[in-house]
């Protein structure tokens, strides 16, 4: 099933924008690690973390389809 791309918000020009901060886990590590980006980078990292996930979904059915998105 095919969708279409999904908007990324932009910034309003000149505007600067702010960074937002999240604390990730590291597998196989007792730290906890604090990444720093702005709305922006967290839309397109958290776009690209679906992508691959449906990405690994349909590799693992077996059915050799993987739609292009």
């Amino acid at each position: 099933m095919a969708h279409a791309a999904d908007p990324v918000p932009a910034a309003a020009p000149g505007e600067k924008e702010k960074k937002v901060c999240r604390s990730e886990e590291s597998t196989g590590s007792l730290f906890v690690k604090r990444v720093c980006h702005t709305k922006i980078e967290w839309a397109a990292l958290d776009l690209e973390g679906r992508r691959s996930a449906e990405h690994i979904q349909n590799q693992s059915r077996g059915n050799g389809v993987d739609v292009p998105r």
